[in-house]
């Protein structure tokens, strides 16, 4: 049977199911007998993103190989070859069967992740014995990474560098235009478009994707999307078009989210694996690494809670646990009330030790090292300084603004903190003011008093290059904020006390008040309230008047120790989004709360995922020309190909 990552062989229920299948399918499941499997780097990277090794061994390939390397020959063999459409490529395969005699493989199976150009094709007809053996040739429009269900991007980190720089690539947008078509083709969508008005590079993206997609109708008229004629079951889609300079300030703040956090303090590889110690029962120190994907109960349940939050399920599931296990006895001895240490300790003396800790243990370790790092570097008062920049309000209400706010920003920075935070706390401060009346002045001295090197203050003046002068309206206010409860943490993060306060101080806690403006962008164009003179429209209009509700529906079945997670029927049409120059993971937290909230599924795509630490190195390298290397002193920090 075909399946991947615990999936039943149900239809698709998320994003990521469907592609998942039709690589299984379409692609793994051209032939029926056993064959290899050959892909060029970013294939691998593509696959990987939503299949192990395990799901594609299952379907009866013996072995994956990489197109680039010498390979051993099995000629008795069916091979399937996945790669970009390169002249490269196409040379490589036709090596692999220069004569009868030497041919590495049996029948050939060809997938491109784009379109074959003609110099693709010429090569690839110019070998009779390759052409010959060929049963398969299909472009499959799956150039993007599938990183968790309902999130794609294009593998695409310099993309702030060729979107604002001083080479700034002008066919870049046209680029992304058609990758972002392909994963619309992909998914049977040709969406009623909506794009940054003030964004040249949105408009482009917008106009490049939707020639695409017509184009592509028009040459293949048995492909089909929804919301068209012979497709009513569900409504056509609506696509958000945004780029980096919608909202330059969001990337930069602290955000205590779980997800958010853990990419933003500690050291994550690849964007989803990460290093943890913990102590065994013999008292010896053991290092772990986790991988945090969806596949783990916890973290997709719990990824977007405040830490503080999590911190309080690990501690009711760890009661759970303990109170339902016999042996243990070292809750009663300590009292209801355990703290993070406590739950460390009770874990070890559980006779299923091992089993707990890879399943809750070590979100016990992860969680303690967030909040290491947060009272370290003594974040709690830097996040209040950050907040009222953001919303102009303290966390009573307040208004701030003008020397006030100066002196705030200042005494902040004449505090013991990393050069790094120093620049991130003035790139908010000048973002957040730099078209301000009267603020000139104050961020001159602002710089002054950071006591800047000028490499470091070009750092903070690149985000001119993404501010733009005309920017688009402030997002509409989201939910109002629920009636707040004490907890573990209410003495450490501060609930945010019941009051008037402006439409974008809304979160739950006195660190949360700035919100994303993609989430109000969302709430508007869901509402049908979305400004068309900020927001111009492109393409095919929306058939409100579709004949059914979607229905797809994604579902979750009980989830044993970490609890259930509810069954959900999403209504209509997708709504799609997304960002060029990458996107934050408060930007992704706010695609899911939107998705709960209203019951519409939606997708989020960008060029690559953002951590605050890589967007300042990004913007820090914009006033340098490619070809010169960059030292940003005050950032240590290897620039990572953002992965989730």
């Amino acid at each position: 049977m075909l399946k991947a990552g615990g999936a039943d062989e149900s239809t698709p229920r998320t994003m990521r199911e469907m592609i998942q299948k039709k690589f299984l399918e379409e692609i793994i499941g051209c032939s029926n007998g056993w064959k290899v499997l050959v892909m060029d780097p970013l294939a691998t990277r593509v696959i990987s993103s939503v299949l192990t090794m395990y799901d594609i061994m299952e379907n009866k390939v013996t072995l994956v190989e990489k197109l680039h390397l010498n390979r051993q020959p099995f000629p008795d063999m069916d091979v399937i070859y996945l790669a970009l459409p390169t002249v490269e490529a196409a040379q490589r395969i036709s090596k692999d069967f220069e004569s009868r005699s030497k041919a590495k493989y049996n029948n050939v199976h060809l997938f491109f992740l784009e379109n074959i150009d003609n110099d693709v094709f010429g090569v690839i007809q110019s070998n009779p014995l390759l052409v010959s053996k060929i049963k398969t040739m299909k472009e499959v429009y799956l150039d993007f990474l599938s990183v968790e269900s309902n999130v794609f991007h294009f593998d695409m980190p310099s993309s702030i560098e060729r979107l604002y720089g001083v080479q700034a690539d002008t066919t870049f947008p046209n680029v992304l235009g058609r990758k972002l078509a392909h994963f619309c083709i992909s998914m049977n969508e040709h969406p009623c478009i909506r794009y940054q008005g003030s964004s040249p590079v949105s408009r482009d993206i917008a106009t490049a994707l939707h020639q695409t997609i017509t184009a592509y109708k028009r040459n293949n008229p048995d492909w089909w999307c929804y919301g068209d004629d012979r497709h009513m079951e569900r409504e056509r889609a609506q696509l958000l078009i945004v780029d980096r300079s919608f909202d330059p300030l969001s990337p930069l703040m602290h955000e205590y989210t779980y997800q958010a956090m853990v990419n933003d303090l500690l050291d994550v590889e690849d964007g989803h694996i990460i290093s943890y110690s913990t102590t065994n029962n013999r008292g010896d120190t053991v290092e772990n690494k986790a991988i945090l994907s969806e596949n783990d109960e916890f973290w997709a349940e719990h990824r977007h809670d405040h830490i503080a939050k999590v911190i309080d399920a690990i501690k009711g599931n760890m009661n759970d646990i303990i109170q339902n296990n016999a042996g243990a006895k070292l809750a009663k001895a300590s009292g209801a009330d355990m703290d993070i240490s406590s739950m460390a300790a009770a874990v070890k003396q559980l006779p299923d030790y091992q089993e707990t800790t890879g399943k809750l243990g070590q979100h016990v370790s992860i969680s303690t090292q967030c909040m290491g790092a947060f009272m370290r570097q003594n974040l709690m008062r830097l996040s209040a300084v950050e907040q009222t920049i953001s919303t102009g309000f303290d966390d009573d209400g307040k208004e701030v603004k003008g020397l006030k706010l100066y002196q705030m920003v200042t005494e902040a920075l004449a505090t013991p903190m990393d050069k790094s935070l120093k620049l991130r706390l003035l790139a908010i401060y000048y973002i957040s003011q730099k078209n301000v009346p009267g603020t000139t002045d104050f961020i001159r001295q602002a710089f002054t008093a950071a006591k800047l090197s000028p490499t470091d203050e070009q750092v903070i003046k690149n985000f001119e290059r993404i501010l733009v002068s005309s920017a688009v309206a402030a997002a509409a206010p989201g939910a109002a904020a629920e009636e707040k409860k004490g907890g573990l943490f209410s003495s450490i993060f501060g609930f945010k006390k019941k009051q008037a306060i402006p439409p974008s101080a809304e979160g739950e806690y006195t660190d949360t008040r700035h919100i994303c403006l993609l989430k109000g962008y969302l709430e508007q164009l869901i509402a049908g309230n979305l400004a068309l003179d900020k927001f111009p429209a492109m393409g095919p209009t929306v058939n409100t008047g579709a004949k059914a509700e979607a229905k797809s529906a994604r579902r979750f079945q009980a989830t044993g120790r970490f609890g259930r997670r509810d069954a959900a029927q999403y209504n209509g049409g997708r709504l799609l989004v997304f960002v060029a120059g990458g996107a934050s993971y408060a930007e992704l937290r706010s695609v899911y709360e939107t998705m709960q909230k209203e019951s519409k599924e939606t997708i989020l795509g960008t060029t690559n995922i953002l951590t605050p630490d890589s967007y300042i190195v990004d913007v820090g390298s914009l006033h340098v020309p490619p070809s010169a290397p960059t030292s940003l002193s005050g950032i240590s920090v290897q620039k990572r190909e953002n992965m989730i």
